[in-house]
């Protein structure tokens, strides 16, 4: 398979969005090392950007974006802050589970923009509650998901 250097440099457009939104990403990096988290304002640009729907089926509403242009985005990103990046792409690796469910499962639940999957450890429960879903466990590696995602830390 022949490939050329525009193959090679991904989604110009989406590549855009991390760039246009890394100097918030690094201007937080105290507080997230710090809080362990992504703070709400800045959670609300990457979600603005899309960024957490990068590997989402477009079936789903997603961006369904190709792997290059993926880890332009999370290079992008990781420049300013390596942890956000960690979460964005753990995330993106979750959104892709998408494309194996029924479909209409899928479409509900990232029926929300603001939907973000985070994977589950073997011992983790769900129980519908008012509001959403309350979510219990043990988590079985050493990451936390994005404050604001419906997931509570472990």
């Amino acid at each position: 398979m022949d490939t050329t250097s525009a193959d090679l440099a991904g989604d110009r457009d989406v590549i855009a969005r991390a760039e246009a939104i890394r100097d918030a990403v690094a201007a937080a990096d105290d507080e997230i090392e710090t809080t362990r988290r992504l703070p709400p304002d800045l959670l609300d640009r990457l979600h603005e950007a899309q960024l957490f729907r990068l590997l989402l089926p477009r079936s789903t509403n997603g961006i369904e974006t190709d792997p290059v242009t993926f880890f332009h985005v999370i290079e992008t990103i990781a420049k300013a802050d390596a942890s956000t990046a960690w979460c964005l792409s753990q995330a993106g690796g979750c959104a892709m589970s998408a494309a194996y469910l029924d479909l209409p499962v899928a479409q509900e639940m990232f029926s929300d923009p603001r939907a973000v999957l985070w994977g589950p450890g073997p011992k983790v429960k769900a129980i519908e509650c008012e509001g959403g879903y309350r979510v219990t466990g043990v988590w079985s590696f050493a990451s936390t998901p994005p404050s604001g995602t419906g997931f509570p830390p472990h």
